[in-house]
């Protein structure tokens, strides 16, 4: 009763003004995935896209904004965690030409995170990987890049995976970026190329906001 109730005062004091504008904005939100989903919806910084298929997403910690795709969708319970304005773990999964995306992005804003080392051990123990880093740095981010793919029966995961960390202070971010390909599927086995440039396009797109 409770909630029937409450909108009809708001309907009420509005004088129904505000109930039309509230039903001409559903009718004219973008037709994606991640708009369509509230608790994806409230992330992102408007319902336009910044980019050709890409929304901006921004911390709930109010520490970084980066890149999210328009067919992507947070995961509300499973993966999501957040701490103060220090930490924030976030899932969300996407599905292209039916290749299930999986993202795991974790920000920290703690001293830990000076020790490269022992964070890209942790990157490594996480996905399982042995390999080194691809290092890039600019006067805003230091990333620590790899890739790696293994086989689970009829699919083949591949993970392109970067620590990422502000020059400026003691934010930084963990981030996976997995695509499973059918064995079978060569459509989506030829297109691991397109597969690095979207996970290193929202890499790259990472801004650490310094309070």
């Amino acid at each position: 009763m409770t909630k029937l109730f409450y909108p009809v005062i708001i309907c009420l004091t509005l004088l129904f003004g505000g109930c039309s504008s509230v039903q001409t904005q559903k009718k004219t939100m973008p037709d994606t995935a991640a708009m369509k989903d509230e608790f994806t919806r409230s992330y992102l910084t408007s319902s336009k896209e910044v980019e050709k298929g890409f929304y901006r997403f921004k911390s709930k910690t109010g520490g970084y904004t980066m890149l999210f795709p328009v067919d992507a969708v947070i995961s509300d319970g499973f993966g999501n965690e957040i701490h103060g304005d220090y930490y924030e773990a976030i899932i969300y999964g996407a599905e292209r030409d039916d290749a299930p995306i999986m993202v795991d992005s974790t920000y920290e804003n703690k001293n830990i995170t000076k020790n490269t080392e022992v964070n890209l051990d942790l990157l490594s123990s996480t996905i399982g990987y042995e390999g080194n880093y691809q290092e890039m740095k600019d006067t805003k981010l230091a990333i620590y890049f790899a890739q790696n793919s293994f086989d689970v029966q009829d699919t083949i995961s591949f993970n392109y995976f970067a620590y990422i960390k502000s020059q400026h202070s003691t934010q930084a971010i963990q981030f996976i970026y997995g695509v499973s390909c059918q064995k079978a599927d060569k459509k989506c086995l030829s297109a691991t190329h397109t597969f690095e440039t979207t996970a290193m396009k929202i890499i790259k797109s990472v801004n650490f906001i310094h309070k």
